[in-house]
């Protein structure tokens, strides 16, 4: 008999309880209505703290990011594709997948404003292109992104990304 918001506060106690040095927390917030949310994030985010322990939160929801985590990873096809702390990731994301997310994302006050989405489709996992797994829907690649996987590349301020754009 209880609520999708109360069955998650039992979940995330119970997770909590022993202690443990890292909590993984998968959509911990999905199906909840935003205020749910936001009390969900508080409550996971003050045990957390007062236990010590670490979490790694896996979403998609990138405004539960910006307001909860440190750092953010971004993952394309299975490939981590940037690696940055969230400030600086909001601020200029530096992989070309990143940048679609976050263009793609409507912004208060621009009411009107035509989203701009990713082009083209998520390859199966049973055939991925080769090199950069987003070059056939990257608007910015060029000839090494079809033949090489880019290694992650170490940039200013902590951050890597996996891009050809980025070898110098």
């Amino acid at each position: 008999e209880l609520s999708g918001g109360q069955r998650q506060r039992v979940m995330i106690a119970m997770a909590l309880m022993l202690s443990p040095e890292l909590l993984i927390a998968d959509e911990p917030t999905t199906a909840l209505d935003v205020t749910v949310q936001g009390q969900i994030l508080e409550l996971m985010l003050d045990l957390a703290r007062e236990a010590g322990t670490a979490i790694l939160l896996v979403t998609h929801n990138l405004g539960v990011v910006a307001q909860t985590a440190d750092a953010v990873v971004v993952m394309y096809s299975g490939r981590v594709v940037e690696n940055a702390p969230v400030a600086a990731f909001f601020a200029g994301p530096a992989h070309p997948y990143s940048q679609g997310l976050l263009a793609s994302l409507p912004q208060v006050g621009d009411l009107g404003r035509r989203l701009t989405p990713i082009p083209g489709t998520v390859p199966s996992l049973s055939a991925l292109p080769t090199g950069c797994h987003f070059h056939p829907r990257c608007p910015r690649a060029f000839e090494p992104c079809s033949r090489q996987t880019p290694p992650l590349f170490d940039l200013p301020g902590g951050r890597q990304a996996r891009c050809w754009l980025h070898a110098s």
